[in-house]
């Protein structure tokens, strides 16, 4: 099963960022908090990269909190799935370009609940499910009635208001349901997607 990867033409573009000597220290964002299928890549990106050049993750409330760090400075890369519906905004962002773009895997997605909460997939239309909105997709796919839904900002945020109390199902993905103790009671799987590393655009001075 396919976890990340990258080419090596991405792989050169994404060294040539750190400059030339490999301690640099890259401050990369992506959205938050702990738990979300952002986090999980951007830490396997890391990682693959991690002879080359040291990383530093922050976990920011929203993809557009992302780019404003960015723009000002406060981030060298910021990492954004291409699932995320308003990706286009930051493409067309003059102030923003992309760095490198790879594949890579989410953890495993799934309905998650409080371990004292006694699910029955009857209650999927009677109950409130909780999600961030790229994955309600996965309703349709695998349910062929409707579901009541609440968005929020993340997997991870849905699953910590189950973890609290205020809903009882998310839509989440296996790592923020184990931070938050809840448990898989429907699963569906890994999403293959693609993913954009953004950074600040430099303008290039042109010849006199």
């Amino acid at each position: 099963m396919e976890t990340l990867r990258i080419s090596g033409d991405e792989k050169r573009a994404l060294i040539a960022l750190m400059g030339d000597g490999s301690q640099r220290s890259l401050q990369l964002g992506t959205l938050g908090p702990e738990g979300t299928s952002s986090e999980y890549v951007a830490r396997l990106m890391t990682r693959l990269l991690g002879d080359r050049g040291r990383f530093g993750i922050v976990l920011e409330e929203t993809f557009e909190h992302c780019m404003d760090a960015l723009t000002e400075g406060r981030l060298d890369l910021a990492l954004v799935p291409h699932a995320y519906a308003g990706i286009n905004a930051f493409y067309m962002n003059p102030l923003l370009e992309p760095s490198i773009v790879f594949r890579g895997s989410t953890p495993e997605y799934g309905l998650a609940a409080r371990s004292d909460f006694a699910f029955r997939e009857e209650l999927l239309f009677t109950d409130t499910v909780v999600t961030h909105p790229a994955p309600i997709p996965l309703l349709e796919y695998y349910f062929d009635r409707p579901v009541k839904l609440v968005t929020t900002t993340s997997t991870s945020q849905a699953a910590g208001q189950v973890a609290d109390g205020l809903y009882n199902i998310a839509i989440t993905n296996e790592q923020a349901a184990r931070q938050h103790n809840l448990k898989f009671v429907y699963r569906f799987s890994p999403i293959p997607m693609t993913w954009t590393v953004f950074s600040k655009r430099i303008e290039k001075e042109g010849p006199r």
